[in-house]
């Protein structure tokens, strides 16, 4: 018989999850550091080998934007996946089961070893991969990370990249269409909150059966899981908040107390930063422990404890305990002592190095802001208006975008379909660049009209710069030939950069103009700074990493990222080293850039970040 979740309140169910936590948490953070460790210098060197070993089997250079379709749809493409599907799916399954079996033996209190816990996870497999793996594999490689927005080690989060989202936005159909793929997502994610439980505690072998009794024991018990889920979460993030405060005080009273004796105040602000940095890891390192542990309560306290296939160890008799205390005496005597002395010693060790973990550092460089389109808060997307407004901002770049016209001009437009803008279902290369110029253009509660490249040039001359991106529609003539031929007409070498998502495009232009900056633009794959040829980067703020940042400076790339409008996301970007942002909100850029160099934390956050390690 099932137990009643009303016979549990809730309040004792949040209290719960923290029992469970302090019970288990050495076994906890032994392992997730371990495993953590592993994927970091095992699990995804060795999946990153295999994939750019089938990349050089296949003839390709790199997988980038349209190459890594190419690549996927070809046979060694194909093997590649069959690989490395099945490998990401096990990894992030192990994990997730170890950790489960952890919490609920945690529960039980009862202790349980890693060894056996993973052991016990391995014995999963076979019918994992017979009764359930591609639903299992779905679930935890697409379904969990992009509709949960967490993941695990492996693979910590999905999200749909902003340049899809904010096109999508643009119109009611995309909205909708938009809505509909996350509220999938997130239906299917709260049906299947319990799959992991069940599998790995029930022993259910079958996805569809696990998923289906997952829902079954969610079945008009939703309120109460979020409120439990919600309230672990936010007592949680503020233990971390209140513990970041408290470091970060100590710190800012020992600078303002050591700053003008450099030595020893060097001595102090590097310990003291690792020490924050290395406290929001072992913070973020439960994050997932903390999740899975407070799923695996909510499961116990509604399944039926008669389907658990998990079996608790055998207590020991009393001579194997005496023999035990005999042998282990002093170890169990000082056991607390050790813990922390362990404790201590790991925390030096990974303080001293933790430049193998990595830094953020504040960029010395100014980096370029880049007005996406224009300013569209000014004026329509690509317009005079919205270049004018650009000017006004302040902003050193004007990112615009051209097609090739029916008579072989170039117009200043995003869209291929004329629908979204003008209202007219036409497409560029059916009209001539005065029929162009005709339509009025309209966005939020601005008009417009659409310009040609030489008349934005003429506008923009003296006032800003252009970051021209050439677009294609397939209907093109002579474009790289007519591109070059404007700019060169309206001596705009120095005034422009060119950038393009094509990578033929961007060969053809460096070849025909070399004076020309031109940028590759990814969108998908992985970069590879050292092949790719062209003079600066433009990627997704999805993809940016300070490895990728790192990689690009070391090949002398300037790096740009689109298209950032979140201020969170422009401190962070500014503060990994980007050389530009483009984004629809410059003088959100600016103020951010400002707050970065002269705010009044600006000292103490220049002071624990630019260090030497």
């Amino acid at each position: 018989m099932m137990s009643e979740v009303s016979k549990v309140p809730i309040h004792k169910q949040i209290t719960d999850v923290f029992r469970i936590l302090a019970f288990s948490y050495r076994e906890i953070l032994v392992f997730e550091l371990l495993y953590k460790t592993l994927t970091l210098f095992v699990f995804i060197p060795a999946i990153s080998s295999i994939f750019r070993g089938f990349l050089r089997l296949g003839g390709f250079a790199g997988a980038t934007n349209y190459e890594l379709l190419q690549f996927a749809m070809s046979k060694y493409g194909l093997i590649c996946m069959l690989i490395l599907i099945p490998i990401a799916t096990v990894l992030i399954f192990l994990e997730f089961s170890v950790l489960i079996i952890l919490s609920y033996y945690g529960q039980k209190r009862q202790r349980i070893g890693l060894v056996p816990a993973f052991l016990q996870s391995l014995s999963y497999l076979p019918s994992l991969f017979k009764y359930g793996f591609l639903g299992m594999a779905i679930y935890l490689l697409l379904f969990l990370p992009l509709g949960a927005g967490f993941g695990a080690t492996l693979l910590p989060s999905l999200d749909i990249p902003n340049f899809i989202t904010g096109e999508l936005v643009k119109t009611s159909g995309g909205t909708l269409l938009l809505i509909g793929v996350l509220g999938v997502m997130l239906f299917f994610n709260i049906r299947w909150t319990f799959l992991l439980q069940i599998v790995v505690i029930e022993g259910v072998s079958s996805f569809r059966k696990a998923a289906k009794k997952s829902a079954a024991l969610l079945k008009k018990r939703y309120i109460r899981i979020v409120v439990v889920m919600l309230s672990v979460l936010l007592l949680y993030l503020l233990f971390v908040i209140l513990l970041m405060v408290i470091i970060v005080g100590a710190v800012g009273l020992l600078y303002f107390l050591w700053e003008q004796q450099t030595v020893f105040a060097g001595v102090v602000r590097v310990v003291a930063l690792k020490s924050l940095i290395l406290s929001f890891y072992l913070a973020t390192l439960f994050f997932m422990p903390l999740y899975l542990t407070t799923i695996t309560r909510l499961y116990m306290v509604k399944a039926n404890p008669d389907h658990a296939v998990l079996q608790l160890p055998e207590p020991k008799n009393q001579e194997e305990r005496t023999f035990k205390n005999q042998n282990q005496g002093m170890l169990q005597r000082h056991k607390k002592g050790l813990i922390v002395l362990g404790s201590v010693t790991v925390f030096a060790v990974i303080i001293a190095v933790l430049p193998i973990i990595g830094e953020e550092q504040i960029a010395d460089h100014k980096a370029e802001i880049m007005a996406h389109r224009g300013y569209i808060s000014k004026g329509p997307e690509n317009t005079i208006e919205a270049i004018q407004g650009a000017i006004e901002a302040g902003a050193d770049y004007v990112e615009i975008d051209v097609l090739e016209t029916k008579d072989g001009d170039l117009a200043v437009i995003h869209d291929t379909n004329l629908k979204r803008l003008t209202g007219v279902q036409a497409q560029v290369y059916d009209l001539t660049m005065d029929e162009l110029r005709r339509l009025e253009v309209k966005q939020g509660n601005f008009t417009g009209r659409i310009s040609s490249l030489a008349e934005v040039m003429d506008m923009a001359r003296g006032k800003i710069k252009l970051n021209i991106e050439i677009k294609t529609h397939g209907m093109e003539k002579n474009l790289v030939d007519t591109f070059i031929r404007i700019v060169q007409d309206n001596y705009f070498e120095n005034d422009c950069i060119v950038q393009s998502l094509d990578y033929e495009i961007v060969q053809q232009v460096k070849s025909a103009a070399p004076e020309l900056q031109v940028g590759y633009i990814v969108f998908a794959g992985v970069p590879d700074m050292e092949r790719i040829r062209a003079d600066f980067v433009v990627m997704e703020e999805y993809m940016v990493k300070q490895s990728v940042i790192d990689s690009a400076k070391r090949h002398h790339k300037p790096i740009y990222v689109w298209t950032v409008n979140n201020k969170d996301n422009m401190r962070r970007f500014f503060s990994m080293g980007v050389d530009g942002i483009i984004t629809d909100y410059p003088e959100d850029a600016f103020s951010i850039e400002e707050e970065l160099r002269t705010g009044p934390l600006s000292a103490l956050t220049h002071w624990l970040m630019n260090l030497d390690f």
